[in-house]
């Protein structure tokens, strides 16, 4: 009898180390945000201490680029391309998002600011300490993701391409009809 409560006590112990990580594979940002749907909450600092908050940013597109750090002079072109034709005139928000969940533990986070502030970026550089992002759409890290949220908060594009100007261009329209929207509705409010 001793022995069989021991197992028991034993088992309940491991059940009640178990859960809590049970319990966060379910958190919701395992399951990948589909087309249409409110894009996760997000509340990110970029480098240089500003914060950029999700549902801040709402009444005009946010075009989110990512990639791995290797992939930064390919993301570059995507961001100065993007600035010229959205952010320059003010019709959306264009954001490069760092996933740094998997950085080294020896890193300090003063290395990690002052490398992304000496690359000099064009448009804000915000660091996703957690990955949310990422995790939000299971990003492929290995090719530039362009992520486009309407001023509702919805995801409405999520594409992967390498920079080449009339790759560009092709998205670039697709994002067009967003700004547009924007811009019909703000006509229409002031009449």
């Amino acid at each position: 009898m001793l022995r069989l409560k021991r197992i028991l006590a034993i088992l309940a112990i491991a059940v009640a180390l178990l859960y809590p990580q049970q319990a966060k594979a379910y958190d919701g940002y395992h399951s990948k945000v589909a087309l249409g749907a409110p894009f996760t909450y997000f509340d990110l600092e970029d480098i240089y201490g500003q914060r950029w908050v999700s549902t801040y940013l709402r009444g005009k597109p946010v075009i989110i680029l990512t990639a791995h750090r290797y992939q930064r002079y390919e993301v570059l072109k995507w961001a100065e391309s993007f600035r010229q034709k959205f952010m320059i005139p003010g019709k959306a928000y264009v954001l490069w998002v760092v996933n740094l969940r998997k950085v080294s533990w020896n890193t300090s986070r003063s290395t990690i600011y002052d490398q992304w502030r000496g690359f000099n970026a064009s448009v804000p550089v915000l660091l996703d300490w957690d990955g949310v992002v990422g995790r939000s759409l299971r990003v492929n890290y290995n090719v530039p993701n362009i992520i486009v949220i309407d001023s509702y908060g919805r995801l409405v594009m999520h594409e992967m391409h390498s920079y080449n100007p009339s790759v560009f261009k092709a998205v670039s329209n697709k994002i067009d009809p967003y700004c547009r929207r924007l811009r019909r509705g703000r006509r229409g409010d002031s009449n």
